[in-house]
């Protein structure tokens, strides 16, 4: 089949773990704790010189980029299916991807921060109180837009689950542990649960981010 080297512990790394789940597919799994230095050893740099995660290797590709696996594993092993063969469906879903990586993910960073990174270095079970600043003025932008989207459909580029949804509920699963105010957001909260609702996404779930 083909390699996948990722952690659950990670957003990047469970959405394209989630993926292959919801896919049917068996990859050889290999898990690299970034959190604990792994992708900074010479062996997994000649696969991923920038020592992140996920790396897909099929064959002679080595691919890095989540989104981008996303794309590869559905065209590739999944017969197009949370995708598509039509180009005009093809590009929004596309779209949504490019802004996860641009504009989804840079905001939560900042506020998340301080949570998520001393969490996963330490390896603790449970996260210890800590106060976010959820009122920070990028991320506010972000999750106002896409819950007002999410007030007009069950997911993010429609009424079907795509690959969009995956990569944008990468970074969401940090948000219950976080304590986020879920109630502030109803539409994003309503389409958050019906991805926890998929077995792929209960499959993948692991250490602080398993609840």
């Amino acid at each position: 089949m083909f390699t996948l080297y990722a952690t659950p512990l990670s957003a990047n790394g469970r959405k394209v773990l989630a993926l292959t789940h919801h896919l049917g597919l068996k990859p050889e799994v290999k898990l690299i704790n970034v959190y604990k230095g792994e992708g900074r050893s010479p062996e997994y740099l000649a696969i991923n010189p920038w020592g992140k995660i996920p790396t897909l290797v099929d064959g002679e590709l080595k691919l890095w980029e989540s989104n981008a696996i996303l794309q590869y594993l559905s065209e590739a092993h999944g017969e197009f299916r949370l995708w598509s063969r039509d180009p005009k469906q093809r590009a929004d879903i596309s779209r949504w991807l490019f802004w996860e990586s641009s504009h989804w993910q840079p905001a939560f960073t900042p506020v998340l921060a301080a949570f998520v990174g001393p969490l996963l270095v330490s390896q603790a079970a449970r996260p210890a109180p800590v106060h976010l600043n959820w009122s920070n003025e990028g991320f506010q932008t972000v999750v106002k837009f896409l819950d007002s989207l999410l007030s007009q459909r069950p997911f993010i580029v429609g009424d079907a689950l795509t690959l969009a949804d995956f990569s944008v509920a990468g970074m969401m699963m940090y948000l219950r542990p976080a304590r986020f105010p879920w109630e502030a957001f109803p539409h994003l909260s309503a389409w958050y649960e019906r991805i926890e609702d998929l077995e792929a996404w209960k499959e993948t779930a692991d250490g602080p981010w398993k609840y």
